[in-house]
C-alpha cells in the first residue's frame, strides 16, 4: 500500500509552490512561523526567568541574549518587528503565527496579557537593546492598576527608559460564533481551532500535573468542554476536522482531545442535556489520565509487548482512578472516574479489567469506548503495517458492533460521521483529490459528502467545494467517490482545510 503513492502533480496541482495572496514566498511564509514562533517562546521564557531574576543575573542574560537572536534575524530580513493580537492570534508583521499544540502556552499568555491591558500591538524598533528589553518585559508583567490600564503602562515604560518600543492601543473588535446552521464562516473556523489548541494545551498540562502528583483542577476543562458544545450544536464539522489531523507533535495530548471531541457529538446526537453533553467531554477527555503511571517506554513500545508489560498496561484503567480520586471537587470526577475504568471493557463484558460478576456499563463508558477506539485506529503509528483509513475504522466498529461495541451508540455515531467521516482524503472519479469536510443532511446519503478539492491555479492554490449529492440534468451524480486514501499516499496536507491560518482561497 505503501508504494501505491498518489501525488498531486501537473494533473491535479501542488500546495507548495508560487507565492500565496500575501505577496510573501513560501521561504518568507516558512521564515516567518520558524521565526515568529521562537520570538513568542523566547520572550515568555524571558518574562518569567525576570519575575525571578534580576536583569543582571546570569540566566537572565541568557535569556535576553536569546531574544535578541530572534529580534535580529527579524529585523534583518523583514526591516521592522510589529506583533499583533488579533481574534486570539498573534501575528508578525501581519502573518499569522501557526501554533503548534505543545507551544500553546507562550502564545495564550501573550494574547491574554495584550488584551487585559488593552494592548492591540507592540513595534520593536532597530535600536532596542537588551536592557530595554528587559526593562518592558518587567514593567509589562506588573499587576494592573487604575482605569486606564494602557495610559498607565506606557508612563512605567517611558519612565523605565523604554524609547524603542512602541505600543498601540487595543481596539476592541467583538467576535461571536455565529448561528449560521450549514455555513461555515471564519468565526467558526477560528473559534473551533482557538478551543481546540487551547484544550490541547490543558491537557499537556493536566497530564503533567498527574506525572507530579499535584492536585487536579478540572474546572478549566468543564469550562472548554461547555465551549465545544456551543460548536458542535453550531457546526461540527470544523471541531471533526481538526480531530482527523493526527500528525500534531503532542498527539498524546491530541488523541484525549479527539476522543472528547467525538464523544460530544455522539452524546449531542443522543439529544443529551447541553450540561450532560459537557459532562461527557470531561470524562472524555479524563479516560487515559491513569498512563502516567505506565513507563514511557512501554507506552512509546514500536515492538509487541512483553506479558507481563502488557499486564502493566492494562492497570492504566485502575491508575486512572486513582489519580482522578485526588481531584478536589470530587463530586466532578465521579464519571471521569467511570470510564476511566470501564473504556476498555467490552459491551460483551470481554476487554479488561474483568470483574467479578461482570459489568454494568454506564452510558459514558459505552460512548467513549467507541470514540476510542476510532480515534486510536486512525492515528497510524510506525508499528502498524497497513494504514487504517476513516471508513474502514467505521466499518471494523460496525462489524464489532454488539461485540466490542454498545450497538446503538455505533448506530449513532456512523449516522454522525457518515459512510467517509469529515477528514477523510478521498480520490473522485475525474482524479481530483479532495478531503471530506461536511456530511449531507440526507440520512440516505451517508456516502455522498461534501468535498473540498484543493487544485493549482497558475501560482495559487484554489479550493472547490462538491457537493457529492448534486446531479446533472439527466438525473445522474456529477462526481462520485472511487476511493479513500490515508495520508502517507497522498501530497495533500488536511491542515490546509481545517486549520484557521489556512492560505488557499475559496472558490
Amino acid at each position: 500500500m505503501m508504494d501505491d503513492r498518489i501525488h498531486m502533480g501537473a494533473a491535479h496541482g501542488t500546495l507548495t509552490a508560487g507565492t500565496d495572496d500575501d505577496g510573501r514566498t513560501p521561504e518568507d511564509r516558512a521564515f516567518l512561523k520558524t521565526h515568529g514562533e521562537a520570538l513568542v517562546i523566547r520572550l515568555f521564557a524571558a518574562s518569567k526567568t525576570l519575575r525571578l531574576y534580576d536583569a543582571t543575573n546570569r540566566a537572565t542574560q541568557r535569556v535576553l541574549q536569546e531574544v535578541m537572536e530572534s529580534l535580529n534575524s527579524i529585523m534583518e530580513r523583514e526591516g521592522r518587528i510589529f506583533v499583533r493580537s488579533s481574534n486570539s492570534f498573534l501575528l508578525l508583521n501581519e502573518y499569522r503565527i501557526p501554533i503548534e499544540p505543545q507551544h500553546y502556552g507562550p502564545f495564550e499568555y501573550w494574547v491574554g496579557e495584550l488584551q487585559k491591558k488593552e494592548v492591540e500591538a507592540i513595534e520593536i524598533g532597530a535600536a532596542t537593546t537588551p536592557e530595554e528589553i528587559a526593562a518592558f518585559l518587567s514593567e509589562f508583567a506588573k499587576p494592573d492598576d487604575g482605569e486606564d490600564l494602557f495610559a498607565g503602562l506606557e508612563a512605567r515604560l517611558q519612565a523605565a527608559g523604554v524609547h524603542n518600543i512602541a505600543l498601540t492601543h487595543y481596539i476592541e473588535r467583538a467576535t461571536q460564533l455565529t448561528d449560521v446552521k450549514r455555513d461555515l464562516t471564519a468565526d467558526v473556523r477560528q473559534e473551533s481551532n482557538r478551543v481546540y489548541f487551547r484544550t490541547v494545551a490543558l491537557m499537556g498540562n493536566v497530564l503533567r500535573t498527574a506525572e507530579e502528583k499535584q492536585i487536579l483542577q478540572v474546572r478549566k476543562a468543564k469550562r472548554l468542554t461547555q465551549h465545544m458544545v456551543d460548536i458542535i450544536q453550531t457546526d461540527e464539522s470544523m471541531l471533526l476536522g481538526l480531530a482527523s489531523i493526527k500528525n500534531f507533535d503532542a498527539y498524546t495530548f491530541a488523541h484525549c482531545v479527539n476522543v472528547c471531541i467525538l464523544s460530544m457529538l455522539i452524546g449531542d446526537r443522543m439529544r443529551l442535556d447541553k450540561a450532560d453533553v459537557a459532562r461527557l467531554g470531561v470524562a472524555a477527555l479524563m479516560h487515559d489520565i491513569g498512563k502516567t503511571y505506565i513507563p514511557s517506554t512501554i507506552l512509546n513500545s514500536t515492538g509487541q509487548l512483553t506479558d507481563r508489560e502488557w499486564e502493566l498496561m492494562k492497570y492504566h484503567t485502575f491508575f486512572g482512578v486513582k489519580e482522578l480520586s485526588r481531584v478536589n471537587a470530587l463530586r466532578e470526577a465521579v464519571d471521569s472516574m467511570f470510564v476511566a475504568v470501564q473504556h476498555h471493557v467490552h459491551f460483551n463484558d470481554n476487554g479488561y479489567p474483568q470483574r467479578a460478576g461482570g459489568w454494568k456499563l454506564r452510558l459514558f463508558s459505552r460512548i467513549v469506548t467507541v470514540a476510542d477506539y476510532y480515534d486510536a485506529m486512525t492515528a497510524w503509528r510506525i508499528y502498524q503495517k497497513e494504514p487504517i483509513t476513516p471508513d474502514q475504522a467505521l466499518l471494523f466498529i460496525l462489524q464489532n458492533s454488539g461485540e466490542i461495541f454498545d450497538p446503538f451508540v455505533v448506530k449513532v455515531f456512523i449516522h454522525a460521521m457518515g459512510l467517509y467521516p469529515v477528514g477523510t482524503i478521498v480520490e473522485l472519479d475525474q482524479g481530483e483529490i479532495g478531503v471530506v469536510t461536511r456530511q449531507n443532511g440526507d440520512s440516505k446519503l451517508l456516502h455522498r459528502p461534501v468535498v473540498e478539492v484543493v487544485r493549482q491555479e497558475g501560482d495559487r492554490a484554489v479550493r472547490e467545494s462538491i457537493d457529492l449529492a448534486e446531479r446533472n440534468p439527466d438525473g445522474n451524480y456529477v462526481r462520485t467517490i472511487v476511493r479513500s486514501l490515508h495520508e502517507s499516499q497522498v501530497d495533500l496536507d488536511r491542515r490546509l482545510i481545517f486549520l484557521a491560518d489556512a492560505t488557499v482561497e475559496a472558490e
